[in-house]
């Protein structure tokens, strides 16, 4: 495994994050046979969220049983909308307080807001989590389903007034060309967005990296909605070819592709069982050159 860092956490972060969405789907003893076997190959960084409800109460009692959280780097969401805003310092808190319950410990390393309300302006934003960063709540914060120029603003505001401003950015980030969004108020970040991302250095935590199956063969339609065209058909078969060379799967591919930015990139990936950790534990190994960066993505 190897592992990077992000701005205002003294923690090294696995390259691959594990998913924790999935734990619902699974009976515990197979949950935590893949959270060991995660452990187990290096990993330390889990992807957390409020709406995620049940699934925390899941991973919560991994933790407790093995009693290692103080050795792991918790990604936790909050204020995801629910059909209505709730975007305020209040609705951070209390997603802050609800994810620590569920979860069994009381401080999140990296919080990160699951979706943004542009009508709030980003000054206020930026204030109210320096206000819980100072109470002890979190270490450091970012933005998922942000666009950057947001972010910039936010972090342009925050050196101006000698605040801590974010830390990461938390899109969609996959070889597969977006046809649309999986779900409403999603994003993935575009070439401009890429091309900010590599002028600041930002680190980014790409969700779906691996676009939920697709380079596998997914049949699953809301997947197919999502990414299945010509363009994305293409770039799998691409993938698939790169990776017979190299002597692995086009999945392995498209996330080394996520992981070979010119920037610092995360892959959250949905690992449900132990042989999905081998295979994408190895992963951050696979390096690749601009060329077949340029090659897996247009052909050229």
């Amino acid at each position: 495994m190897k592992y990077g860092r992000i701005a205002h956490l003294d923690k090294d972060i696995s390259r691959i994050v594990c998913g924790t969405d999935w734990l619902m789907g699974a009976t515990p003893s197979d949950s935590f046979k893949t959270l060991d076997a995660f452990v187990a190959a290096g990993g330390n960084c889990f992807d957390t969220a409020h709406c995620y409800g049940a699934n925390s109460n899941v991973l919560g009692a991994w933790l407790k049983a093995r009693r290692n959280a103080h050795k792991l780097v918790f990604l936790n969401k909050g204020n995801h909308p629910y059909g209505s805003p709730r975007f305020s310092e209040m609705f951070t808190k209390n997603d802050i307080f609800e994810n620590h319950e569920r979860l069994g410990i009381e401080h999140t390393d990296l919080y990160v807001f699951h979706r943004d309300d542009p009508s709030v302006p980003i000054e206020e934003v930026v204030d109210w989590m320096n206000r819980i960063i100072k109470s002890g709540l979190i270490t450091a914060y970012g933005g998922s389903n942000w666009q950057p120029s947001r972010i910039d603003a936010a972090n342009k505001y925050a050196a101006e007034s000698g605040q801590q401003g974010f830390s990461c950015n938390n899109p969609n980030l996959t070889l597969a060309q977006n046809v649309k969004p999986l779900w409403d108020g999603c994003v993935t970040i575009d070439q401009a967005g890429r091309e900010w991302h590599t002028a600041n250095q930002l680190p980014l935590f790409a969700w779906s990296s691996a676009a939920r199956g697709y380079f596998a063969g997914t049949t699953d339609e809301e997947v197919l909605a999502a990414y299945d065209c010509a363009e994305s058909q293409a770039r799998r078969a691409r993938a698939a070819e790169l990776g017979e060379k190299k002597g692995f799967s086009a999945t392995q591919i498209a996330l080394a592709w996520v992981l070979n930015q010119p920037f610092l990139t995360f892959a959250l990936c949905g690992l449900r069982k132990p042989s999905d950790v081998e295979q994408n534990a190895v992963v951050p190994d696979i390096q690749l050159t601009a060329e077949e960066l340029r090659y897996l993505e247009t052909g050229n």
